[in-house]
């Protein structure tokens, strides 16, 4: 393995919070983050490939920063309390699968559950192999079954004192722990939050609350459409790329950030695409990075990218007397509200959903046909996936806004008091034998402070009025040009069924008009005794007969409607009708 990248700036005065931990690594490590020549140099690992981790303390005046810290550094970082002057710690892992000793220490030192640590030190989901490899692989599993069938036949024959009921309780547990194996490799967490894309996680702990979510980025790279092909071999999933993080709040304002690795198997080596793709990925995490430094950079003036963590404007004292408490919270809250991408994602109008709902509906315009109908099915499944992946962040929200209480059964029969008791135990003459845990420290989960509650109450109402109405506008959109095509392809066809029918009339009036010349022509062929007839008698007959013939057809077509050319919506015998009553009302008015 290769050694992590160390700053190649002259060694600084480090306080003497890192200096005391006695720990090589810590001290050449961490530099002061607001001096600009270290920033820049951070700034860019924050982009490298090959980055696992980074740890910065900071406070209102200081701030340290240390890349890629090996688990014994971060455990001995965590078991030292911090000075006041660095009330906030952000631990930030890339790559977890390749840290979980950084995890395991983490989970001993903030008290994890067995089941939040393996989730998190999940190995991610290999890449499906391709047909040639599939079957090679099948045919290697088949060999090795019937290996292993011909030598249980060969240890059965051996062992003939063995009884059927035991031959068949050895087959049937060997098919279970098969069955369970299959099942464990199948539903893995990385194979579930990649089919179920709305998959959310809030979880509590005495010291710590923790939320897991997934995250998507608008990336229409080649690669990633690759990947989405290969990973869900489906058009009915949103177009972007989606990646699962870890978020942790812990009550020593320690903010814990873990995200998943998008390109695990590329050995760190990434092509242009995968590189843009992992800038997208990292654009939230980034930009709240930068916004941490007191170093003069090009963005620090963005009103946009501008974050009340560390700089603030007002300097009284009840603005000051809250700031290390509300640091914690706030960090927690940026890296969890990534609002540019939920704003390209689905609310710009320049591309995304409602322009391809926009360009199918000019499409239908020109022609409509029933591809149109397969392609808003697809968006409409999209959206309907992106529909449920903001209604996750909403309950995520609520879940974590929600204050927990204590209940009966917490404080019966437990050394958990209440306010009122626990005020009464700390007087000399009440203190009672054991140890007694006051009920605010023994509730599940952190609080967080009043400006981070407001921040995730509005961020709550923005997904509801911006995201959420946003997407039903656009299904909403999906289903009535549904209808519309179909009406436009019922129209079209309406009006090939009248051009069939101008047609089918005007051949019948040519029938109809030639009938009694036919009539005629077969009288002057028969032979009357005594009567013999002309060829002019013949053609004055003729024209008289195909004459009187068309003015019929002409007057039977005027009064019935049936006029070739533009659809006629009344008859002209109703027109005509209309007009004489028209005409007798306005003589009748001029006689009286």
């Amino acid at each position: 393995m290769e050694r992590p990248f160390r700053l190649a700036s002259p060694v600084e005065e480090l306080p003497a919070y890192y200096q005391d931990l006695k720990d090589e690594e810590i001290t050449a490590a961490f530099r002061n983050f607001d001096v600009e020549r270290n920033y820049d140099i951070f700034d860019r690992q924050t982009r490298n490939p090959s980055s696992t981790n980074f740890c910065m303390d900071f406070g209102d005046d200081d701030a340290w920063c240390a890349f890629d810290l090996a688990s014994d550094s971060i455990s001995r970082l965590l078991q030292s309390p911090r000075p006041p002057r660095l009330h906030t710690r952000w631990i930030n892992l890339w790559m977890p699968y390749n840290q979980k000793d950084t995890l395991h220490a983490l989970a001993k030192y903030y008290d994890f559950s067995p089941r939040l640590l393996g989730l998190m030190c999940s190995d991610p989901v290999p890449p499906k192999p391709k047909p040639l490899q599939a079957k090679q692989s099948s045919a290697t599993l088949r060999s090795r079954r019937s290996a292993k069938s011909h030598k249980s036949q060969e240890s059965h024959g051996s062992s003939k004192q063995t009884s059927l009921d035991s031959e068949e309780s050895i087959g049937m547990t060997d098919l279970m722990q098969s069955t369970q194996l299959e099942m464990v490799r199948d539903l893995s967490h990385y194979h579930i939050v990649n089919d179920v894309w709305h998959w959310s996680s809030v979880d509590w702990g005495r010291r710590f609350v923790c939320m897991g979510y997934n995250s998507l980025h608008n990336v229409r790279t080649k690669s990633a459409v690759e990947h989405n092909d290969e990973m869900d071999n489906s058009r009915d999933i949103p177009h972007g790329h989606r990646v699962w993080n870890w978020l942790l709040l812990t009550e020593d304002k320690t903010v814990i950030s873990i995200s998943e690795d998008p390109f695990p198997f590329t050995g760190g080596k990434l092509q242009a695409q995968e590189l843009k793709v992992l800038y997208t990925v990292r654009r939230n995490l980034v930009s709240v990075f930068r916004q941490l430094t007191k170093a003069p950079t090009p963005l620090r003036d963005s009103s946009l990218m501008m974050l009340p963590i560390r700089h603030r404007i007002g300097n009284s004292d009840e603005e000051t007397a809250h700031r290390s408490t509300d640091a914690p919270g706030l960090l927690f809250y940026y890296l969890f509200e990534d609002w540019y991408t939920t704003y390209s994602l689905v609310t710009r109008r320049d591309h995304g959903y409602a322009a391809e709902l926009d360009r199918l509906r000019r499409e239908m315009l020109v022609k409509a046909n029933l591809t149109h109908v397969d392609q808003l099915h697809h968006i409409g499944c999209q959206l309907s996936v992106l529909k449920r992946v903001y209604q996750s962040y909403g309950l995520i929200i609520e879940r974590v806004l929600k204050k927990q209480e204590a209940t009966i059964a917490s404080l019966k029969n437990s050394h958990i008091v209440s306010g009122v008791e626990s005020l009464a135990s700390s007087l000399p003459h009440m203190s009672s034998p054991g140890p007694q845990i006051p009920e605010a420290d023994s509730l599940l989960g952190v609080s967080l402070s009043s400006a981070a509650r407001v921040r995730f109450e509005r961020l709550k109402d923005r997904i509801a009025l911006y995201a959420l109405s946003e997407i039903q506008q656009c299904i909403d959109q999906k289903e009535s040009l549904v209808m519309m095509n179909f009406n436009l392809i019922a129209i079209k066809e309406s009006f090939s069924v009248e051009r069939l029918t101008r047609i089918t009339l005007l051949l019948a009036k040519i029938t109809l008009l030639f009938m009694p010349v036919t009539l005629m022509t077969g009288y002057f062929s028969i032979q009357f005794a005594g009567v013999e007839f002309s060829v002019t008698s013949y053609w004055w007959a003729f024209a008289g007969f195909f004459g009187l013939s068309l003015v019929l057809v002409f007057l039977f077509s005027l009064f019935s409607g049936t006029m070739e050319g533009n659809i006629i919506s009344r008859p002209w015998s109703r027109m005509m009708y209309d007009i004489s009553k028209r005409w007798l009302l306005h003589k009748r008015k001029r006689g009286h």
